[in-house]
Order: structure tokens, then sequence, then C-alpha cells
């Protein structure tokens, strides 16, 4: 049998095609340097994640102070516009007498007792036609208290009493609310760098209180009437730190309150 020149060729092709065309892949060296590479960019990856989670942890801290800090502000100036309500001008003289005067329990005397770290003042801040006796203050420490550095607020109806004046000898609210971890007021060292309350006359001059004013002197009663303006400055810290800055988290935030 003749076998022709076309069966040769095809044979050929045949056989080439079923050979087995030998493996090819990665070199040790070229494993290694991509692992490397892999490695690297995990590690940017997860540092990004564990900074973010950190940074969320510390802003949720903040966003706690912010809202305990701005409470306190809203409470304080809400109590500062209703101080001195309602005044004796409010009031008909009865049975032909004089008027009634802030000894009453029907007449709001205001501001009574204010310093740097204290506002004791009377209005009816509950608008229920009730006045109150309220004191804001700062208070250093108490061992009761593991949150103190504190401001406490209590608010109690204002009673008659035969111990003169009467808007300073209230007796003690049995409740009160508290403003924790605040740090210390003042421009001293480990302080907030401003005093918590500060007050202005009509003018914006300020009004030296350092010494602390209330209504049992005269004196003290005439620079009373001359406060206009109440800048309140509340900074608070939290015991937990920023994992960031490895430093404690705080936040201040600042307010005025206009007399009525």
């Amino acid at each position: 049998m003749r076998m022709t020149g076309n069966f040769h060729s095809d044979f050929r092709r045949l056989n080439r095609a079923g050979r087995r065309r030998p493996f090819s892949g990665f070199s040790l060296l070229e494993m290694m340097v991509s692992l490397a590479i892999l490695t690297i960019i995990t590690a940017a990856i997860f540092s990004q994640i564990n900074q973010m989670q950190k940074k969320a942890q510390s802003e949720a801290v903040k966003l706690d102070l912010t809202q305990q800090a701005r409470e306190f502000l809203d409470q304080t100036i809400r109590d500062l516009h209703m101080a001195g309500y309602p005044n004796s001008a409010m009031y008909a003289p009865p049975g032909g007498s004089g008027m009634l005067d802030y000894n009453s329990p029907l007449v709001a005397a205001g501001l009574v007792r204010v310093s740097p770290t204290e506002i004791l003042m009377e209005g009816d801040v509950n608008t229920d036609g009730t006045v109150y006796s309220v004191d804001v203050t700062y208070l250093a420490s108490d061992p009761n208290d593991l949150k103190c550095p504190c401001i406490r607020r209590s608010a109690a109806r204002k009673q008659a009493t035969a111990v003169l004046p009467a808007p300073l000898n209230q007796p003690a609210a049995p409740v009160f609310t508290d403003t924790e971890l605040v740090m210390p007021p003042g421009a001293g060292p480990n302080q907030s760098g401003e005093n918590l309350f500060t007050f202005f006359d009509r003018n914006g001059n300020q009004i030296d209180v350092s010494a602390g004013l209330d209504i049992s002197t005269a004196a003290g009663q005439a620079s009373i009437r001359q406060i206009r303006t109440v800048k309140i400055n509340l900074s608070l810290f939290s015991v937990e730190r920023d994992m960031i800055t490895g430093r404690p988290v705080r936040t201040s935030m600042s307010a005025t309150a206009r007399l009525n």
C-alpha cells in the first residue's frame, strides 16, 4: 500500500497536537514577593480600620459629654430667663398696706446670690404660678459621689420664713440633679481656663463677683441689680481616654443669657 504525502502531513499534525505541554508557574521568589506585597496592603487596610474604630469610640464619648453640657446650659438659661418673675409690681397692695417685697413667698427676688461658681435665684421656673428657689452651684468633691467635681441644681418651692432675708434662708431642697465630671473652673493649673459664671452690666462691662455677692447688704443689692447678662462656661471631661491621643476626652461649651 502506498501512502501519500498528505497522509504523512496529517499524521504529524495529530502527533504534535497529542503531546502534553510542559507545566509553567511562579518561582519561589515571585511568590515571596507577592506574599510580602499582600501582607503590606492588608496591614495598611487593617491599620486604617483600627484608627476609624478608635476615632468613632472617641466621638461617641464626646457626643455624650456634649449632650450633657447642652442639657445643663439649656436648663440654666431657662432658669435665668424666669428669674425675678413674678415681681412685687404684679400684686395689688393687700388691704391698703405696702406692696409685697421679696420676703413674700409670692414674689421672686431674681438673683439672690452670685459668685464665679454659684447662682442662687428665685423665679417661676416651672411656669406653674409657683415661685421656686433655685440653686446652681459647683461642687469640687463629695465623698458620696465619685462623679464629682460636679454642678448641682436644686429647686424648691419658696417658703415663708421668720429669718430674713427670706431668699437667703430657704430650706434645702430634698432632691437635686447633677452635671457630672466638670473641669474645675478657673484660670489656674488643671482648670478649665474660665469661670463657670461671668456677669455683665447693660453696657457689657464685667461685674466683679470674685468675693461673692448677695442681697443681704445694700451694696450687694446694688451690684446684683446691675447684672443684665450672664455668661456660662462649661467644660466636661471623661474618665475614658482618647484612644488616638491618649488624653482624657474633653468638651467645652459656652452660652449667654440676658435677664428680663
